[in-house]
């Protein structure tokens, strides 16, 4: 029976997200092919709102594999995107900002132009720049992640899940790792810190553990909308009074699935 890990034919994207699951399929990948051909590229889109922890992570994974990964951050003027590494990653929110102030759009729920701009067309456009023409794209999404599995082709990509059919689960990743001499942090939440796909729990034990980080704030401060249904600022002053937080889930912007929603990965 062939693996479904083996790559198709042309140009593969292997988005790789910072989390364990697209770092676990990115192993299988190696392991079944023997390492990568010149054809496949490893991307990490980088947001500017990771965990740092996610970015050492990143990084280890390039050294321990002695894999190359391409390290690419939203630019607000031509050609939309950097090529950065660990070291010059953006901490601070900055390509975030960039791209909230270029489109003068906060995202939210219903209409995330964070990940389509930072993380899909800042690596699309990387790959074009470098002169591919068309390629398969993989997604570390998990055959027990029904809700994520219609997943339509874009310009110029053809979606690959190939976790979805060698019937990956969550239990099965989260083994690998176990077995790992390194591993993400238990307590790392998806991808971005406080992400507006979050839960409100999930928002307020963040914010708690992270009082200083106002980056949500001061992005409403633009003027272009908020990233909730209500103010940030509103939250922030109910979860500084210890108030009810879980109330105000009922007046949420409704939001579109994602990975984020479900303290999973949000792809590029």
């Amino acid at each position: 029976m062939t693996s479904p890990f083996l790559l198709p034919a042309g140009n593969v994207h292997i988005t790789l997200s910072g989390g364990r699951t697209s770092a676990y399929l990115l192993h299988r990948l190696l392991e079944q092919n023997g390492g990568l051909p010149e054809r496949a590229r490893v991307v990490f889109a980088n947001t500017g709102r990771e965990d740092p922890r996610t970015l050492d992570f990143v990084q280890q994974i390039g050294e321990r594999w002695a894999v190359p990964i391409t390290w690419v951050q939203y630019s607000p003027s031509k050609p939309w995107f950097e090529i950065v590494n660990h070291n010059s990653a953006a901490r601070a929110g900055e390509p975030f900002e960039a791209m909230i102030r270029h489109k003068r759009f906060t995202p939210n729920g219903r209409k995330r132009i964070c990940t389509e701009q930072l993380k899909v067309r800042a690596a699309r456009r990387m790959l074009v720049a470098s002169g591919w023409k068309s390629w398969t794209k993989t997604l570390g999404i998990r055959a027990d992640e029904p809700h994520r599995h219609e997943q339509d082709d874009q310009p110029r990509e053809t979606i690959w899940m190939p976790l979805v059919a060698a019937g990956v689960t969550k239990p099965m990743v989260l083994d690998f790792w176990r077995a790992q001499p390194f591993n993400l942090p238990a307590d790392v939440d998806s991808n971005c810190r406080l992400c507006f796909q979050f839960g409100l729990p999930q928002l307020e034990r963040q914010m708690l553990e992270t009082p200083d980080d106002d980056f949500p704030d001061r992005m409403e401060a633009l003027g272009f909308g908020s990233f909730l249904r209500y103010p940030w600022s509103e939250l922030r002053t109910l979860v500084d009074a210890g108030g009810d937080v879980a109330g105000l889930d009922r007046r949420s912007r409704r939001r579109t699935p994602c990975g984020a929603s479900d303290n999973e990965e949000c792809f590029a």
